[in-house]
């Protein structure tokens, strides 16, 4: 519970710091050698669907979890992701894909996202499901309704949805996201594209801060990338205040 409280308070400073807007970065690299250049981030999203957890990494805020498919009743997911959650209780959220890309069963899918909400809610951890690029959790209306069913929360991913959807997007998930996958866009068999400018991103920015979604991760694979998209939304944010 101490943890939990300081974690609050330097998030409390962060966003004081940065007027009212958290900005941090998702750590999403198997070459265990850059890890080190992610320290000077102040607040961090750790990908345990990339590389292990570092306990010796500082600024961690939360998690995205392990690729399990909740939505199969014959899968070990729901343990595991209960295993994960008691590795990370110490830390505010985590993130999941409700499926491994498969149409689920909506009944298992529901009883076992149930569960594991619960038993990270008692573990003060927040459970927030990803809108997906392609299938079942690429359809908005579907993570709503799962989200409403369950009690957990929505990461939105903007690079998984088409330019002209993503306002649309943040209408029908409102109150429910918590944090937002921030780049240019994902683009199949090569992976996510950093902004050269937020020419595209700029409407979708404005309405997550005209609705309150103030929790931004840059997800992108390339250290000097990330940097750089850093410097363009925080220029953004300036301008915004």
């Amino acid at each position: 519970m101490i943890c939990l409280y300081i974690l609050i308070a330097y998030i409390y400073d962060i966003m004081t710091y940065k007027g009212g807007c958290l900005l941090g970065v998702c750590v999403r690299i198997k070459n265990t050698n850059l890890i080190e250049k992610f320290k000077q981030f102040e607040l961090i999203d750790w990908g345990l669907h990339f590389c292990p957890y570092n306990k010796k990494m500082e600024n961690i805020v939360g998690f995205h979890a392990p690729i399990v498919d909740l939505g199969n009743s014959n899968s070990n997911a729901l343990s595991i992701l209960k295993h994960t959650v008691d590795m990370v209780s110490d830390h505010d959220y985590l993130t999941l894909h409700i499926t491994n890309g498969k149409d689920p069963n909506i009944d298992v899918l529901i009883s076992n996202l149930s569960e594991l909400v619960d038993y990270a809610r008692k573990r003060n951890v927040k459970i927030c499901i990803e809108n997906l690029r392609t299938g079942f959790s690429s359809n908005p209306n579907n993570l709503i309704e799962i989200a409403d069913a369950t009690g957990c929360l929505i990461t939105y991913d903007i690079g998984h949805v088409d330019y002209e959807n993503r306002v649309k997007y943040i209408d029908i998930f409102s109150d429910k996201i918590y944090n937002v996958h921030v780049y240019e866009l994902e683009v199949p068999k090569i992976g996510h594209i950093a902004p050269k400018n937020l020419e595209n991103l700029r409407p979708t920015l404005d309405k997550l801060l005209d609705v309150g979604c103030d929790f931004w991760l840059i997800e992108l694979m390339d250290i000097e990338e990330i940097i750089r998209t850093k410097k363009l939304c925080e220029e953004y944010l300036k301008e915004h205040r």
